[in-house]
């Protein structure tokens, strides 16, 4: 392979946008905005997760199956299905559904975790 040792570093050649019709040099943002923090679930939340739970489980118990609070584990909720949630080809749905129930209740978006 052959290189040239006057060509300047990749890092100083300015980048283009390959699909504009003028070819303007595309400038990187020097410093990018920072990430907001992630809100972690705690035990501060508890009471609203199982209650935001508890309004769930009229609709499930009806269909036979179940769904209840385990614990919160580094942010993570573990809820556990039972009766007739358990094997069903439709459990990924409830834990999305009680996932969503979540966060609307919360107000920022909850892991969860099936047990």
């Amino acid at each position: 392979m052959f290189v040239d040792a006057e060509a300047p570093p990749l890092s100083e050649i300015p980048r283009t946008n390959l699909l504009a019709r003028d070819r303007r040099p595309v400038a990187a943002p020097s410093n990018p905005a920072p990430r907001p923090a992630l809100r972690l679930v705690g035990p501060e939340h508890l009471a609203a997760i199982a209650e935001a739970i508890e309004e769930l489980r009229p609709r499930l118990q009806r269909d036979g199956g179940d769904c209840e609070l385990v614990d919160i584990v580094d942010g993570v909720v573990r809820v556990r299905l039972t009766g007739a949630c358990v094997g069903c080809s439709m459990a990924s749905m409830t834990i999305a559904g009680v996932r969503m129930r979540l966060t609307e209740k919360l107000g920022f978006f909850v892991r969860l975790a099936p047990v």
